[in-house]
């Protein structure tokens, strides 16, 4: 009973393994090969606004806000402050979000761009707390400094907790939810069952639709074909990438298993579709997860890490880079590629890391 209440709780707040904070280590030195960025609390995902040195970071705990990272500095600063030129809600377009969101309080997951041209984008951002909802910024980057203001939001149905977020050019929202009410988060760690589901909102509707199809086990990461006729869902229940056509989500399309990690987020890097997550077994950490639960190991264990990237359409893998077990930086859940730098984001840290990508010899 304790380990299921656990597992839900933690599910509350993302889609695997959201144990309790590890200590983080005082300093920002580097520490077996990666580098950081100190200063952002759990950034669960990160996005960068094309052709830019900037990287966008989501705060995965309560007034851990939205931030944006200086990739060639190597700095990073509060991206929302909930000043009043960054408030411009559309009460019209999204008339069931009640306020801006609380910068004191502000707990952001997961992130999703969409481009609308000239340096312009809508950036969407899952919100926990008082308020499970996506969260909607019209992000200008047509200046040597991007800004930022809030259009609104759309609030999730009770008691579903969103993980990842993507958007189309149309306005239509899709988020992934990996724990439905009536599961926890073992059911799919340990059981394989089909806990998580995609929702949809478009606008001008009441509120969020389940796709019927995408029921699976622990859909999590998520991101949309360049097209926009496919959407790519990540599933930390079966270690795979399923493939679903916008028009009938009755059934995946295409689908790939990676035997090697548990996939997290999956994103647009360029044109390199990216996932990223920690080793499926890990002998330091007692296994796999289900070995872990079995045993009541900690699931907040530092694993080692993969970023590998997806052909999506012959679903095949390239490993772009993987580590072990890093006591500074556990719980990877993004990777995304700038310039010659892989950029990894965490969890459960109190950093963003990066290193050199690797180059074939």
């Amino acid at each position: 009973m304790r380990l299921a209440f656990a597992a839900r709780a933690a599910f509350l707040l993302s889609v695997v393994e959201r144990g309790p904070l590890a200590a983080q280590e005082a300093s920002c030195a580097s520490v077996m090969g990666l580098s950081f960025v100190c200063g952002v609390q759990k950034p669960e995902d990160l996005v960068q606004i094309p052709g830019t040195k900037w990287i966008l970071a989501s705060g995965m705990t309560e007034g851990g806000g939205l931030n944006i990272i200086d990739s060639d500095a190597k700095t990073v600063r509060a991206f929302y402050t909930g000043a009043a030129g960054q408030i411009r809600q559309d009460k019209k377009r999204y008339p069931d979000c009640p306020a801006p969101p609380d910068v004191a309080r502000l707990n952001t997951h997961g992130l999703g761009l969409r481009a609308k041209g000239g340096g312009l984008y809508t950036l969407y951002a899952v919100s926990h707390g008082a308020l499970e909802s996506i969260l909607v910024f019209a992000l200008d980057a047509r200046a040597s400094q991007p800004t930022l203001s809030f259009s609104g939001c759309v609030p999730m149905p009770a008691g579903h907790a969103a993980n990842s977020v993507a958007g189309y050019s149309d306005g239509t929202i899709i988020a992934t939810v990996p724990v439905r009410p009536g599961f926890t988060g073992a059911d799919f760690m340990s059981g394989g069952k089909a806990t998580g589901a995609v929702f949809e909102w478009k606008p001008g509707t009441p509120g969020f639709r389940l796709l019927a199809g995408t029921e699976l086990p622990g859909d999590n990461g998520l991101e949309i074909s360049k097209d926009e006729k496919e959407f790519y869902i990540a599933l930390s229940g079966t270690q795979s990438v399923a493939v679903f056509a916008r028009a009938d989500t009755s059934r995946p399309l295409r689908q790939a298993r990676t035997p090697w990690y548990n996939l997290d987020n999956i994103h647009w890097s360029g044109d390199r579709l990216i996932a990223a997550g920690m080793m499926y077994d890990e002998p330091a950490c007692g296994g796999t997860r289900k070995q872990i639960i079995d045993s009541k190991g900690d699931l907040a264990c530092h694993r080692g890490w993969v970023a590998g990237q997806l052909d999506p359409v012959a679903m095949t893998w390239t490993i772009l880079g993987y580590g072990e077990p890093n006591p500074s930086f556990g719980g990877i859940a993004t990777a995304l590629v700038v310039g010659d730098t892989l950029w990894l984001s965490s969890y459960q840290a109190d950093r963003a890391a990066y290193r050199a990508l690797p180059r074939p010899r």
